[in-house]
């Protein structure tokens, strides 16, 4: 795999400027608006952006970024996903439950000692939970975007087995792609708080275009890694 490339490929294309122009104002549109449902939309736009660069990369494009026209498509794959992903969270919202339960034993029954180690004993094992099923999810994200971007099948992001043998079959390439959308994060947070030095007008530009990067910079590196495992999906390919 050509991890540098992840991150400089965006670059290449000779209308980076207008592509990721576009893709910040939307990013930008999402941050303003998250605390509404609408805030939501340009952002599954954005993750139906990022399903057409995973299936470029794996198509061999030379410049994988796709033009800004199929609007309607974009938001019906990162609905699927968008969805695909809160369904495979639902397990860590669930055990928050008790373990917010927990936390207020805790806090609150100080007096109680039986009930405070209830709270604890239900803070410890809850968050123990959601640490192994966080860390399930996340080495399974890769498989989960190149099998969705191959298939166009929601259920396709419950295929567990083939998640699962995806996963076993490039395991290091994988991790490696995790530590690097985790660079890519950190990368992209300092690049962004850079804009409060060109004052807030900087920020609501920085923030957003780096934010959008770090994505494009993992699709990329999810898209090289079905490329390599292309034999397992060949022929699945159906995004219409």
């Amino acid at each position: 795999m050509d991890f540098g490339k992840a991150f400089t490929y965006v670059f290449e294309d000779p209308d980076w400027v207008r592509k990721l122009g576009i893709g910040t104002l939307l990013m930008l549109l999402g941050i303003l608006f998250s605390w509404l449902i609408i805030g939501l939309i340009p952002l599954i736009i954005i993750l139906g952006y990022t399903v057409d660069v995973v299936r470029n990369v794996m198509n061999g494009e030379r410049h994988p970024l796709p033009e800004w026209q199929d609007w309607g498509g974009f938001f019906n794959r990162g609905l699927k996903l968008f969805i695909a992903f809160f369904v495979w969270a639902l397990p860590i919202i669930i055990v928050l439950i008790p373990v917010m339960i927990g936390g207020a034993l805790t806090d609150s029954n100080r007096d109680l000692g039986g009930m405070e180690a209830i709270g604890i004993l239900l803070t410890i094992c809850g968050s123990c939970l959601m640490l192994l099923w966080s860390l399930v999810l996340t080495l399974f994200t890769p498989a989960i975007y190149v099998r969705f971007a191959s298939t166009g099948r929601l259920s396709s992001a419950f295929e567990f087995g083939k998640l699962w043998g995806f996963t076993q079959r490039n395991l290091g390439d994988v991790i490696v792609s995790i530590i690097l959308v985790l660079l890519a994060g950190l990368i992209a947070a300092v690049a962004g708080m850079l804009g409060f030095v060109a004052l807030l007008i900087g920020a609501l530009i920085t923030i957003p275009a780096a934010s959008l990067w770090q994505y494009l910079v993992q699709s990329h590196l999810f898209g090289q890694i079905g490329a390599k495992d292309r034999a397992s999906v060949l022929g699945e390919i159906d995004l219409s």
